[in-house]
């Protein structure tokens, strides 16, 4: 499924600061689309721990691509991809951005290391922008540098200044966590950018997202899903394991209404039926198997 919109036209009809979760995969997805986001992130991070752990170092741009498609043939969201776990040869670059973008992905993070040679990772930038001509998705520069010092705030700046100069439509200094940083980086770095990782600290947000806006940030990236999901399993988990069977879980009702022991019902399977009807002429109603009917 096509994305409604990319990037660069979201940014320009909402006019607000976009939160962006973290997705990583169809499911959480589809909790991003129930909820009302506008677009969506896949963490390699959080693909890798749904993968049993590994780190974006272990992981192949194969195992990043087959969860992407994915969500990019299932979801009707942008989806901006984390591409941590690319190599840094620029054809190898090329490669796989072009595969992405193929596949739908609106807009790839190419990501900066402090052990990558400026001009390394300018090369990159280059073989993913290459790679994205003719297609909606854009290329977001990406620093994973420390801005803790002016010297390290002005090497950031810099090479990511280089980076728009390229062609990058936006970009990421994940170094930031105030907002004396962010205005830092807003004063210095040109065009549109894009707040790494929201977090709070004692029931207070580090950013606000007006404040964030007005310096040249309109979007803003956090996480939440796979955490709270955890949370979710664990606890429910817990108390159909002292109640002996599963009523406190089976009767939490989904956002549509449905309470029972499946999530089938936030995935159009009926519509998955109508379309298989028209080939056999036999319709059927989609039913949670196992569900009881009154």
């Amino acid at each position: 499924m096509p994305a409604i919109k990319s990037v660069p036209e979201l940014i320009e009809q909402e006019k607000h600061c976009l939160m962006v979760p973290c997705v990583y995969d169809c499911a959480s997805a589809r909790a991003a689309e129930l909820a009302g986001y506008k677009a969506i992130l896949l963490s390699g991070g959080e693909v890798g721990e749904v993968l049993g752990g590994i780190s974006e170092d272990e992981m192949s741009e194969e195992e990043l691509f087959f969860v992407a498609s994915h969500i990019c043939a299932f979801s009707p969201l942008p989806l901006i991809i984390d591409c941590g776990c690319f190599s840094s040869a620029p054809v190898s670059v090329h490669r796989w951005a072009e595969k992405f973008a193929k596949a739908g992905a609106m807009a790839l993070l190419i990501e900066d290391e402090d052990d990558l040679d400026r001009e390394a990772f300018l090369a990159m930038v280059r073989a993913a922008l290459h790679a994205c001509r003719g297609t909606r998705c854009v290329v977001i520069a990406r620093s994973n540098r420390p801005l803790n010092t002016p010297e390290q705030i002005e090497y950031v700046a810099n090479m990511l200044n280089e980076a728009v100069d390229l062609g990058a439509y936006m970009t990421m200094a994940c170094g930031l966590h105030s907002m004396d940083q962010a205005r830092a980086i807003a004063q210095k770095v040109k065009g549109p950018k894009f707040y790494p990782d929201q977090n709070s600290h004692n029931g207070v947000a580090e950013v606000v997202n007006e404040e964030i806006y007005a310096i040249g940030y309109p979007m803003i990236s956090f996480h939440y899903m796979l955490k709270i999901a955890m949370a979710g399993m664990v606890e429910y988990g817990i108390k159909d394991l002292e109640a002996g069977n599963n009523i406190p879980s089976n009767e939490v009702k989904l956002i549509n209404g449905y309470a029972g022991h499946s999530a089938l019902p936030l995935f159009d399977y009926q519509a998955k039926f109508d379309r298989q009807a028209e080939y056999t002429g036999v319709r059927r109603i989609f039913r949670v198997p196992g569900d009881r009917v009154d």
